[in-house]
Order: C-alpha cells, then structure tokens, then sequence
C-alpha cells in the first residue's frame, strides 16, 4: 500500500463539504478515530454520506486500507507511531482548524482515502475521508482550473459582477 502526502488542493477534502460537493466528488463518508487517553486504543465511528456507494466491494477494500495504516510504525498503529510517522513526513504537515495537522492520501483502483492525522492527545486523533477516485480527482482537476471550492470562496468574475438590476434586464430581453 503507497501512501503519500497530500498536496495543497487535497487538503480540503479531509473536512466535512457541502451536499452538492459531496455529490461531485464521490464522497461515500468518513471515519472518525481516536487513541484513547493512553494512546494505544482505537475508537471509531463511521460516517454515512451516500450509503448507496458503500457497496460490499467498498467496505473490504476501506478494511484492508485501515487494517495496512494499523500495521507497526504506520499513522493508524498508535498516537506514538502516528507522532513519529509525521515528524518522518513534515511536507504533510498543514495548518489545520486549531493546530497543525498532517494529510496524507492512500489510493486504490477505485477509491481515494483521504487522512487527516492530529497527534494531540485528548482529541480525535484522525479523520478517513472516503471518494470515488475518479469523481475526485476529477473535481479537484476542475478546482485547480478555477472553478468555484464552495460557495464561501467563490469570487466572481467581471461577467458575474452586474448589479442585479441590469441583470435582471438582461434577463428579459429578446
């Protein structure tokens, strides 16, 4: 299994988008997963997005992505090897809502595993953002083109600018 760390345009993909988003880039849900106050249990809860993607196909192959991310010194294995596994990676590292958080992307032949790592004790440790590879890849393609992320970055062109009263005139006329 490759894992490699996110690039910038990926990085938005590891938190929570909107419906029409997660519609475009295939996103199935989220994992949700912490260590315990210890460091080394595993606690998850699974997010639905669009359940009528998680076919039996797509289960095993997330059980076999997160079972190879558990295995000894991977990000998953514990808070500690998580820890060191970023400190190996800085080029993951991103500014996160409240602290620097590391990203990193696993992918198979039809799917894409997006993971965003937070070492902290007392939080939760790790999110698994799940997509349709090529819905993704796809829709990033197109954001790195300058189409519009969501709504609250958009800017419009000069085009888009009219005030609404030409607009609307424009609107109606033949």
């Amino acid at each position: 299994m490759e894992i490699r760390p996110l690039t910038l345009s990926e990085q938005k993909y590891t938190y929570a988008q909107s419906t029409q988003i997660s519609g475009q880039t295939g996103n199935i849900g989220h994992l949700r997963g912490d260590f315990a106050h210890s460091g080394y249990g595993f606690y998850t809860t699974w997010f639905d997005n669009r359940a009528q993607w998680k076919t039996d196909e797509f289960k095993s192959v997330l059980d076999t992505v997160i079972n190879g991310l558990r295995e000894d010194k991977m990000p998953l294995h514990n808070r500690y090897d998580m820890t060191d596994f970023c400190r190996q990676h800085k080029d993951s590292a991103f500014q996160g809502n409240y602290c620097t958080e590391y990203g990193f992307r696993v992918d198979t032949e039809r799917h894409a595993f997006l993971l965003r790592c937070n070492p902290s004790k007392g939080d939760y440790n790790f999110y698994c953002f799940c997509y349709v590879k090529e819905w993704l890849d796809r829709h990033i393609g197109k954001a790195e083109q300058g189409m519009a992320h969501n709504r609250a970055t958009y800017e419009p062109k000069q085009a888009d600018a009219l005030p609404r009263k030409e607009a609307k005139h424009k609107d109606y006329e033949r």
